[in-house]
């Protein structure tokens, strides 16, 4: 039989989490880094640094990671404000923290050749495969698979900050439980705009679909430059509702869900005429159909040659900066309302 210290001593063993060999006891902070061998042609291991906060109590496990493409990193300070001094002995769970892209991160570039934008499109990766599948590989089987609950997978630089998550029945045997847990997390992210993917889209597979596909709940923040005070209020709303920290969760008045559509051309107004764009409308606004946008006006006579108005009602979820406008641009795009939410 197993004596009272035994079982006290079994129990513990139990709670240490445990990743590339740095380990931390229940109500514990540790730091580590995931070596990452034969990559790059100097011999060097890509390392990718982490930090596990092991909870004094039993709670759900949350990883969190950002950078993954190098200049999405508005949500940092946000992190920092929730985790940076998060004492582990008030946590229930596991929170779990890395820079995926250590690299892209250094110099807020892509790394030549062999580390693109598609570092996002290789589902979990592959072990054996090329490089940016071995890096994405090792945060799957490292900080997530067999090992997390959930997952936000930091992003950014929109021009207002929405959540991106996907509806169920995208990824085909996925339970429904699932979707609606993301959903729930893009709500209490708090921004005001969620964007709901009701279809596959062209890009491929991200590293968040592989998560859904393998039953995580999973969302995306695309974090504005401003987000930090939003990246802030969501993370803590998030933790507060899963019980894994103490805490008021704080929505704003109004949320819209958008569709996400796999045709990009369906929502983007473009123009007939070449010219100098003046925009009657400012991105967060709804139109309806037939509602006047902006004008092109010629820059040699100053006269307007050219009212472009929306095509269809939505909610104006970007205007591109750059007022000079060749013919057919991409000028304005208006993303389909699923859903309009009153948070009282």
């Amino acid at each position: 039989m197993f004596s009272a210290y035994s079982y006290e001593l079994l129990v513990n063993m139990l709670k240490k989490v445990t990743i590339a060999g740095v380990s931390a006891e229940p109500g514990q902070k540790a730091y580590g880094v995931v070596k990452v061998p034969d990559l790059f042609a100097d011999g060097q291991d890509l390392e990718i640094p982490f930090i596990i906060y092991n909870g004094a109590k039993d709670g759900p496990r949350v990883h969190l990671q950002i950078a993954q493409h190098p200049n999405e990193v508005y949500a940092l300070n946000g992190i920092r404000r929730v985790i940076g001094d998060l004492d582990p002995k008030a946590l229930s769970g596991v929170i779990t923290f890395c820079l995926p892209n250590p690299v892209g991160f250094r110099f807020g570039l892509y790394y030549g050749r062999t580390i693109t934008h598609d570092i996002n499109r290789v589902l979990s990766g592959n072990p054996d495969g090329t490089v940016m599948e071995r890096i994405v590989n090792s945060w799957w089987v490292n900080f997530v698979e067999n090992k997390a609950d959930y997952l936000i997978d930091f992003h950014g630089v929109p021009q207002e900050t929405f959540v991106f998550y996907e509806a169920h029945g995208v990824s085909p045997d996925v339970p429904k439980e699932v979707n609606d847990k993301s959903e729930r997390m893009a709500k209490l992210y708090s921004a005001r705009v969620l964007k709901k993917e009701t279809e596959a889209y062209g890009g491929g597979k991200s590293f968040r679909g592989a998560c859904v596909d393998h039953g995580i709940p999973a969302i995306v923040p695309e974090v504005a430059v401003d987000g930090a005070d939003i990246s802030e209020t969501g993370l803590r709303n998030i933790l507060v509702d899963l019980g894994m920290i103490k805490g008021k969760i704080k929505l704003p008045h109004k949320q819209y869900i958008l569709n996400w559509e796999s045709d990009t051309k369906a929502a983007i107004v473009t123009n007939k005429k070449a010219g100098f764009f003046r925009s009657l409308v400012k991105v967060g606004d709804i139109v309806k159909k037939g509602n006047k946008l902006g004008v092109i006006f010629d820059p040699r006579t100053l006269q307007d040659i050219e009212t472009l108005t929306a095509h269809r009602d939505g909610y104006v979820s970007s205007i591109q900066p750059l007022p000079v406008k060749s013919v057919c641009e991409n000028i304005m795009q208006i993303d389909e309302i699923l859903e309009e939410i009153t948070n009282t």
